[in-house]
């Protein structure tokens, strides 16, 4: 079992606790590959490896071209820790009712668990910066003063702040996964994200692609890792097309909400020359922007042309009408469950994996050709509509 993989481990999970219970009566045969897949909620090539595991195990006997047959419900001796339910805790911002973190929530809870594990889903709690951060802190130290704690995956948010409670749970050896901001340096742990400052830059070079060369950038004051090498990303991608980068072309919001970017638009809407398309760094921050510039009687995408990172809005027909870089939020939950569930078959010093996935751009209303782009600028933009995660 030490060498199957998390899939597998938690099949053969499954399957002996149904033999154990005598949902599988010893002498008949298993289901058939199908409605074990269908019941375990993994593939086929899963179950058959989880049937070879039993095999092993000397809890069924296979024959060709006959279903595995129970041979026994007689199990190997096991400790009374083996029993005993542990948890996987899943720390969540800025809630589980939240688009991103919900779909995040599906990929952790599509991964099958051993029989003897579950999850336990906790998020920040308050109205302001403090109390968010200190319940954070004893999540944190609550893993490390906890027995039943088998790991975490963790949407970390104290940054410096939060790091000796983050050293607490880490020297109690609790496995942690980090999701879409990485923890500060000091620590070294597994990660599971978007590569943010390469599909920033495609995302940026798709409206370079359309003909734009004057191309706002709207960020706000949240300097996470995320955030930071989104902005990277935008920088490349004009420094790669030989376009200077301008300080008058980037704003900083306080708050993604209306007030905040709806400043910010106007700043930049009374520079001496506008931009032709603005980058917000968050679909939020997009989403306002489009909202105050439709306000302001400002054409999108005629006269401007906006686009956001995220995908907040793959929940409508068609996509909504926002170009977005869409985040994969699933494919994050699922691998950092899977990752979690790894490290702990592990030894203690195994080295840290980081896994990023891109982030395509998804073509909607909110974008066009830059009709006064000058006749040297590009005019045929990319199909990144058939980008995939690699």
């Amino acid at each position: 079992m030490a060498e199957s993989s998390p899939l597998v481990s938690g099949a053969v999970q499954s399957l002996t606790e149904r033999i154990r219970s005598g949902e599988f009566v010893m002498g008949r045969g298993l289901p058939s590959e199908r409605k074990l897949s269908e019941d375990l909620a993994v593939s086929r090539v899963v179950v058959r490896a989880a049937i070879q595991e039993l095999e092993r195990m000397g809890l069924v006997e296979c024959k060709a071209r006959c279903r595995p047959i129970v041979r026994s419900q007689k199990l190997h001796a096991v400790s009374a820790s083996d029993h005993s339910m542990r948890y996987i805790a899943v720390w969540l911002w800025p809630s589980a009712g939240d688009f991103c973190a919900a779909s995040i929530l599906r990929g952790v809870q599509s991964v099958g668990l051993p029989a003897n594990m579950k999850l336990v889903v906790a998020n920040a709690v308050g109205d302001d910066v403090v109390t968010r951060l200190d319940s954070e802190a004893k999540f944190l130290r609550g893993l490390a003063e906890d027995d039943q704690a088998a790991g975490a995956i963790v949407w970390y948010l104290g940054g410096e702040i939060n790091e000796p409670a983050l050293q607490t749970a880490k020297q109690s050896r609790v496995p942690l996964v980090f999701l879409d901001r990485l923890p500060p340096s000091s620590v070294q742990a597994d990660f599971v994200g978007t590569d943010n400052a390469g599909s920033a830059r495609r995302a940026v070079e798709y409206l370079l692609s359309l003909g734009h060369r004057r191309i706002a950038l709207i960020s706000n004051i949240d300097k996470v890792s995320s955030v930071l090498a989104r902005e990277s990303g935008y920088r490349k991608a004009l420094r790669e097309a030989g376009i200077d980068y301008q300080n008058d072309l980037v704003f900083e919001v306080q708050t993604d909400e209306i007030e905040g970017v709806a400043d910010a638009i106007d700043a930049m809407l009374a520079l001496p020359e506008p931009p032709s398309a603005v980058f917000g760094i968050n679909d939020h921050i997009a989403l306002q922007a489009h909202k105050a510039l439709t306000s302001r009687e400002v054409a999108i995408p005629e006269q401007m042309s906006v686009l956001g990172f995220d995908g907040l809005l793959r929940w409508v027909p068609g996509g909504g009408y926002l170009t977005s870089a869409w985040q994969d939020f699933e494919r994050i939950g699922q691998t950092a469950t899977e990752l979690i569930l790894e490290k702990m078959e592990l030894p203690r010093d195994a080295s840290f994996k980081h896994i990023l996935f891109d982030a395509p751009v998804r073509p909607r209303a909110s974008t066009a050709r830059n009709l006064s782009a000058r006749p040297e600028s590009p005019t045929h933009p990319r199909d990144f509509t058939e980008e995939v995660l690699s």
